[in-house]
């Protein structure tokens, strides 16, 4: 049976924050087909950067990601490097010599492997100076922009690169004005590392591919299927099992499932066909595969009820559907403003913005 998952995303402060949309009307099964009031000013609504001066204070967690505008001297044996980042290219310094360091398939790389033109990504404390970062791990993304953009890194409107606070802020770098946007859905194909335990007191499974850990929310609603297609519980995957899913990027490697198939063993991974021989230790890509479709939508209407103690929020559409949306991952705009979820009020008229997963 085809499945149709919707999600909400929006960007605060250069972060995507997303919102799960279900259908609260069992014939919308029936027919998939979505249709949707077009907001023509929120579909061509993209970042604006504003360069200005970076503010990280130090000892400031942060993601870099960036185009390697000067290289570790090979002759210096040197542990830094320099990355632009902004319309303006910037550099920033990245201090290695206590880095771990990976190549762009998740293997073992080292400095003298880093060149110029290179798309990283880099974790890191902001030192002394906002601009200068002592890395932990570096990943290289690709030679090329086009690299970037198909990675799972990639931040619509800052085709420049970005610096971007893990924790407290999550401020980013280029500072930004007007910061909605709906990034792509994703698949991922990698090895469960760490799985509910067995207590099964969570829904949250951590899966490493191509040498990133990532970590998956898993709705109770989420179908999860093994591989006779027969449907499982998430405390049922393993650690050292191997995984397909779909879902939306939340946040730094962080991703809400919309569905899982358990692939199994490193056999029988690298019999099936997901395994790809260029890229062993699995892969994360902007692309649905087989059988799945990746779909953009935008629908405006009025809420029609606020359920606190479910958590919820009801919208109903001009054309009449209703969706169901989870207020904890949603960003709301009315007029072309955001509007919080604590201020929603039954008759409100508001836009959503997302994607949807069709299986």
């Amino acid at each position: 049976m085809k499945q149709s998952l919707s999600l909400t995303f929006a960007l605060a402060l250069g972060l995507p924050v997303l919102a799960q949309a279900q259908t609260s009307h069992s014939t919308v099964n029936s027919n998939p087909t979505v249709r949707v009031a077009q907001n023509p000013a929120a579909a061509n609504r993209r970042p604006q950067l504003v360069q200005g001066v970076p503010r990280f204070a130090q000892g400031t967690p942060v993601v870099i990601v960036g185009e390697i505008t000067s290289q570790p001297k090979d002759i210096l044996n040197e542990h830094k490097m320099q990355v632009g980042i902004g319309p303006s290219r910037m550099d920033f310094t990245l201090h290695l010599s206590d880095a771990k360091l990976y190549g762009y398939q998740g293997g073992p790389t080292e400095a003298k492997d880093l060149r110029t033109k290179m798309w990283v990504r880099a974790e890191g404390t902001v030192m002394d100076d906002p601009r200068r970062v002592k890395v932990t791990r570096l990943q290289v993304i690709g030679k090329d922009q086009p690299s970037l953009q198909q990675s799972a890194f990639y931040r619509p409107g800052f085709d420049q690169g970005y610096v971007v606070a893990v924790a407290g802020s999550q401020q980013i770098f280029p500072e930004t004005r007007d910061v909605i946007f709906t990034p792509a859905a994703m698949t991922i194909i990698g090895m469960v590392s760490s799985d509910t335990g067995p207590l099964e007191s969570t829904r949250k499974i951590q899966v490493d591919a191509a040498g990133n850990v990532w970590t998956l929310n898993v709705p109770k609603n989420t179908p999860i299927y093994d591989t006779r297609g027969q449907k499982i519980s998430v405390h049922q995957i393993a650690k050292g099992q191997w995984i397909r899913a779909h879902g939306w990027q939340t946040n730094d490697l962080r991703i809400r499932a919309a569905r899982i198939e358990n692939v199994g063993a490193e056999e029988a991974f690298r019999t099936s066909t997901y395994f790809r021989a260029g890229e062993p230790m699995g892969y994360v890509e902007r692309l649905p595969g087989t059988g799945v479709r990746f779909n953009p939508v935008r629908f405006t209407g009025t809420v029609s009820a606020v359920d606190a103690q479910a958590g919820t929020v009801t919208i109903k559409e001009e054309q009449g559907m209703e969706r169901i949306l989870y207020p904890e991952t949603v960003m709301f705009t009315a007029e072309g403003r955001r509007v919080d979820i604590s201020a929603l009020r039954p008759g409100q008229r508001v836009s959503v913005e997302g994607n949807t997963i069709e299986f």
